[in-house]
Formats: C-alpha cells, structure tokens, sequence
C-alpha cells in the first residue's frame, strides 16, 4: 500500500546496507589470472626460450672423431610493465553528511573506493582480450595478440614472430560455421602427448558457447539439464557441483575432451580461445619499499564489503599488481581525490601451446 505523510513523516527509510551492481559483466579468464597472478620484477619480465634444436646429436662408432660446437639456441621474451588506472573523488560535504553512525547505512567513501575496484578490474578483463595497442599501446596484452600467428600481430615479446615461427599461435578460420572436426584440428594443433601441452581452459562468449552445447549429443545435452553444469573456480579443471568452490559461486561450464568451456562475458564474439594457462600468466609488479615512499603508493588487496556483484567475490594474488594513493586533499575544493591502480602484463611464454577458432556464427 501506498503510505500518506501521517506515516512517512515518522518513519525513517530502511535502506539495506550494500549496493548491488548491475552494470559489470564477468570475465572468467581474469578472475583465473588475478587469482594466480606472479610476481613482475625489474623494468621487464625475462625469461630465456629455446627456438630451435642444435642439430649435433649424432650417431659414432670405434675411434670416430668427435666434433663440437657452441649451441646457439636461445633467445630471451620480454614482457614490459604496462599501467592501468581510475581515478577516486569525493565531495567533503558529502562524506560529512555520511559519517554519521546513526544515520549511516553504508559507508560513502568505503562504497567509492570498492566501486572503483570493480571498474578497474571489469576494465582490465576487457584489456586481456585486446591486442595491447589501445591508448598509444600503453595497455596490457591480451589475447588478440598472444594468441596470434603474425597475421595481426607479428611480434610478440619483443621478438619478431617471422624470424622466430615457434612464437606463432594456431589462428584458425571457421569459415563461418563451428564443427567437432573443427575444434578437434585446433586442438590437436597446439597439443602433444604430455599434460603441459594440453589445453587447461576454452572461453567463448554467450552467443558461441550455446552454438557449442547444440553439437553436444541429445545424452550429454540431458545429463547437463538433469544435474546441472560444472563450475569452474579460481584455478583447476571442471567440478561436479556437489563438490562446490570453497568460498566462491564459480563460473558455468561444459567440456569439450575434458576441458572446461566457460562463457566470458567479455570474450571476442565469435572467436573460440582455446588456453594453456600453464603458459598464460598474470604478472604484477607491488609497490613496496622505498617505491611507497617516493609515491605515496601502496600495494593492496581487492576486497568488497559495501559492493554485491559479480566481481566480489574474485580472489587476488599478492601479486595482482593493484596498488593506490590514498586520499589527498586538493588545495582548492573541500574533499578527497585518489588513484587506483594497476602494475602488470600478460605474458606467454609458448605461445604455440593456444589456439584460437574465428568467424564461428553457426554449428
């Protein structure tokens, strides 16, 4: 019913203390990636890889003379550091209004600061599907462009992709259309016999997740209706649901050979990703130290206590790479300005091992 003025003028409102968020969208591959995130040192991430076999193995008998020859075989990927932020504000009279404990419901510069968290991190989940060109290619890489052959992007780590080929990814054109073959080429493709070299996650979006499950037989189509999807967590394969996540909701998925198939909200559109995340990593540089005290930085956590949505319940490495100022007051305005931010970059080092299937519009 509708209350007249006799009420409402005696009434105070009853507000339930958390703002719920109905603007971000998941993102499966950055909630796996923050939660495993390494830690980044130096002005670059290094690491030495071997492109090609020295070729002196060789068979001898009796007294043959052994040759010898130094093994050039190396080369060195480097990832750089690569920055993201958002900006905080808050008006002074408006945080006076709100401290008081009596009337406080939810805390205004707590909700701001947690707000910004998830915009920073739904931001980022877009990055980490781009090809790291954005803004003058100050933006992390993402998969348009580790998971490349050369066609978009030729160089990767700072090596030319046509001088060294075993930095190429599969890139595969559907043709239009998705198929069992299809998706088997691809993962035969960027697999060998052992477990290190088999793809550990699948991301799609909606649309191209649902063309999938129409190619799953009528039997598997009607286990997954009878009991359920599988969820997948922070890090693993696939879980039947009574075995649950440990604290966190997790994600729906399917499998295809065993591998998880999530939906990602913020995935290419009709692009397949198939993923190795033994060699797909999240490197995050902190903020510490004598760093801290030149910048008055600090390094953070990502927790939510004000903010219900999809993001807050996303775990984080120590090493995710988030960091931020704390509050300053500007000299000409009553209030608080702040930076949230983010240190770090995406980094593979065998691209070989991922895969990705384009132009997919029908099964």
């Amino acid at each position: 019913m509708t209350f007249s003025e006799r009420v409402l003028s005696l009434t105070q409102d009853a507000l339930l203390p958390k703002v719920v968020d109905n603007t971000l969208n998941s993102n499966v591959l950055l909630f796996r990636l923050m939660g495993n995130a390494k830690q980044g040192k130096g002005e670059q991430i290094k690491k030495a890889i071997k492109y090609q076999n020295s070729g002196t193995a060789t068979s001898f008998a009796g007294l043959d003379t052994f040759s010898a020859a130094v093994l050039n075989t190396k080369v060195r990927l480097a990832y750089d550091m690569r920055g993201v932020r958002i900006p905080i504000a808050i008006s002074g009279m408006e945080a006076v209004a709100n401290s008081v404990s009596e009337t406080q419901i939810t805390d205004l510069v707590k909700e701001a600061l947690e707000e910004s968290e998830m915009e920073l991190i739904d931001a980022l989940g877009t990055m980490i599907y781009g090809d790291g060109t954005g803004n003058s290619s100050k933006e992390p890489l993402g998969l348009q462009a580790i998971v490349d052959d050369g066609t978009s992007v030729s160089t990767i780590g700072g090596l030319s992709r046509t001088t060294y080929p075993v930095l190429n990814a599969t890139r595969t054109a559907s043709g239009g259309t998705m198929t069992l073959a299809k998706l088997a080429t691809l993962f035969s493709n960027i697999s060998s016999g052992s477990s290190l070299s088999t793809p550990t996650l699948i991301t799609s979006n909606e649309t191209v997740w649902d063309l999938y499950e129409t190619l799953l037989t009528p039997t598997v189509r009607e286990n997954y209706s009878m009991t359920g999807y599988l969820t997948v967590g922070r890090s693993g394969g696939a879980m039947k649901v009574e075995q649950g996540l440990k604290g966190t909701q997790g994600f729906t998925a399917v499998t295809y050979k065993g591998i998880p198939w999530v939906r990602d909200e913020k995935a290419t559109s009709q692009t397949v990703y198939m993923l190795n995340e033994n060699w797909l990593d999240w490197y995050g540089w902190k903020v510490e130290g004598t760093a801290a005290s030149a910048t008055g930085y600090k390094s953070i956590g990502m927790t939510s206590e004000t903010v219900e949505g999809l993001y807050a319940e996303a775990p984080m490495s120590d090493f995710s790479g988030f960091a931020w100022s704390g509050f300053r007051s500007p000299q000409n305005a009553f209030g608080g300005i702040a930076d949230l931010i983010v240190l770090g970059n995406l980094a593979s080092w065998q691209p070989r091992r991922h895969g990705r299937l384009t132009g997919v519009t029908s099964a």
